[in-house]
């Protein structure tokens, strides 16, 4: 494993090739003076809820009513997004994955619950390029694949990574020329 530290601790590469090498970009957030935090935990929000169901319970007696707040309360918790990656596999193709669970705020331990791929076979893959994207007043870089789809496989679909955690162009930047190198054996500099 290689994390990137003193650039960009939200990257990290597991090296372990001929078989594979994956880039998963943490859901973190960099403060101004530099120091990080991560996007999971439970904010002010899920104190006042907790507190609505305190006061239904208390004032109404409904259990029907604060057991359904709980639960919505409790599956937005475990379904927080915890990284994304990008695997790559030489001569196979790129797997995406989208890591959710939940994190205890006093404790720095993250329990992944769930997790979501998406492969894409190296023969349908048409090219790979960092994809600029606008979101309100922003723009993003994403990672993004070129498939080939249908048939006479002449019709081109686009497949975001990356979609969440929204890196910067320094990460999405590493990772292109990573999965490049790997997939297509083209060495950059």
């Amino acid at each position: 494993m290689r994390p990137l530290p003193d650039t960009h601790p939200e990257l990290e590469i597991i090296d372990n090739l001929p078989i594979f090498v994956e880039y998963r970009v943490y859901n973190i957030k960099i403060s101004e003076d530099g120091s990080q935090r991560r996007l999971y935990g439970y904010p002010i929000k899920d104190l006042v809820l907790l507190g609505i169901i305190w006061f239904i319970w208390k004032h109404y007696q409904s259990p029907f009513v604060a057991g359904i707040i709980l639960l919505l309360l409790l599956r937005g918790k475990t379904t927080l997004l915890l990284w994304e990656s990008v695997i790559v596999l030489p001569s196979l193709g790129l797997q995406v994955e989208v890591t959710r669970g939940f994190c205890l705020p006093w404790t720095k331990r993250i329990w992944p619950l769930s997790t979501s791929r998406k492969f894409i076979p190296l023969n349908d893959i048409h090219d790979v390029l960092i994809n600029e994207g606008l979101r309100r007043w922003s723009w993003y870089y994403y990672l993004a694949i070129l498939r080939r789809k249908g048939e006479p496989r002449n019709q081109i679909a686009i497949e975001l990574s990356f979609e969440d955690t929204l890196p910067p162009l320094a990460v999405v930047r590493e990772i292109y020329h990573g999965v490049r190198e790997i997939l297509f054996e083209e060495y950059t500099d």
